[in-house]
């Protein structure tokens, strides 16, 4: 997501545990709340404040710049409309100006994503408002001030959904699911090397049938894909990576399946930074122990490491940033028996992973985090009903605490 990447994390389960108490009991819950209470974190901030709802909120940084992108309910109270909203700081987060409507249509626009480079935006949403589902693409070359018309990247792609993006110096990378004539759901991929003027032919990753959950990142020429596939009552976690000049990703690397034989997939989040990979997901079974876990790669993705599971209960929607040799890790979780966002650092030698933070710690549902990493601050947002209706809430911690 949303959406800006180191060794192999080397830490046995035995260590983890040691430095963690046992998920899920209320000890761990108080001290999480302790530790959270040290740091330096900001008041959270709603960004939206309407009577409606805003959902499932995307951030990226650059320097010290802040992008916001949601998803909102328009027109007359209770509608089921939604417009993609964009919002920028360029203060670090520290205030943020007025909200602009980047879809603004008849249609239904949904699952908004964002990345930036330097002053480059880039912003991915499925719209309806053809009459069928496509995925739609709009840019901005002038840090957020203007945005282009958007334009249509999944052309005679049938029903596509779970859309996410990556760019690298003048190279975007989108990919999506969409549903085949042969294979009821594949994964797609559309390429530019001129800053999104142009996209070329859409590239199938994978197998085909069974897939899931596409995620991208890309570092210098090179972009990783993550994805998920039901194998008969197991969900593998699988990688492949790409060239920015090679039209086939096939022909890169062979598909490599990063969980292990005794570790359940899910819908899994990728970075990349130098030649540093790290892959996080969260496991579908148990239902009762559904942990983060954490590989990851110190040679361009070509070997993974061990699956570490984090600290965690009931955990979703995890996502990461890989940078400056360190690791930052949101997902949702019910540790102590309500979604709250937790938060985690580690370093890119395995030696520690810090002991997870309950960031919203409210009453309300929290949930689909999404995190960035600017110059000197952490930024997390998420999607929250503490107020009644779904608000997007908004936090800042300094890097150094």
């Amino acid at each position: 997501m949303k959406s800006p990447s180191y060794p192999v994390l080397i830490v046995t389960l035995l260590t983890i545990v040691s430095s963690m108490i046992t998920p899920g009991s209320g000890t761990e819950t108080e001290q999480i709340q302790k530790d959270s209470e040290k740091l330096n974190f900001s008041k959270p901030n709603n960004l939206t404040q309407n009577d409606d709802d805003s959902v499932y909120p995307q951030i990226s940084s650059s320097s010290d710049n802040i992008y916001i992108v949601w998803q909102e309910s328009v027109g007359s109270y209770g509608t089921t409309n939604y417009d993609i909203f964009f919002k920028k700081s360029n203060d670090d987060g520290n205030s943020f100006g007025s909200p602009i409507n980047l879809s603004d249509n008849v249609g239904f626009s949904e699952h908004p994503q964002i990345t930036s480079i330097g002053n480059h935006i880039y912003v991915v949403w499925v719209d309806d408002s053809s009459g069928q589902r496509e995925i739609m693409f709009s840019k901005s070359l002038d840090n957020g001030e203007t945005f282009s018309n958007s334009i249509v990247v999944s052309e005679n792609s049938l029903g596509p959904y779970h859309a996410e993006l990556a760019t690298e110096g003048q190279n975007v990378y989108i990919v999506w699911n969409s549903f085949g004539t042969e294979t009821s759901n594949i994964i797609l991929l559309a390429k530019s090397n001129d800053e999104g003027k142009t996209f070329g032919e859409l590239i199938e990753i994978g197998e085909g049938d069974t897939e899931t959950y596409p995620k991208i990142a890309a570092n210098a020429n090179e972009y990783y894909i993550t994805w998920d596939r039901r194998d008969h009552k197991d969900t593998e976690i699988l990688l492949s990576k790409g060239h920015k000049d090679y039209n086939n990703i096939q022909n890169v690397t062979q598909i490599e399946k990063l969980n292990n034989e005794d570790v359940d997939g899910g819908e899994s989040q990728i970075a990349a930074d130098a030649n540093h990979v790290l892959v996080t997901w969260t496991s579908n079974v148990p239902i009762d122990k559904k942990y983060v876990y954490v590989s990851s790669s110190m040679n361009n993705g070509n070997e993974f490491g061990d699956n570490i599971p984090i600290s965690s209960t009931n955990s979703s929607n995890v996502e990461n940033v890989l940078i400056d040799n360190n690791s930052y890790i949101v997902w949702q979780d019910n540790i102590d028996g309500n979604h709250d966002i937790f938060y985690t650092k580690g370093n890119t030698n395995g030696i520690s992973i810090d002991k997870p933070i309950n960031v919203s710690n409210n009453i309300g549902i929290s949930e689909c985090p999404s995190i960035a990493v600017s110059t000197s601050a952490i930024h997390m947002i998420w999607e929250d009903d503490t107020t009644g209706n779904h608000e997007v809430l908004y936090k800042r911690l300094g890097k150094m605490a």
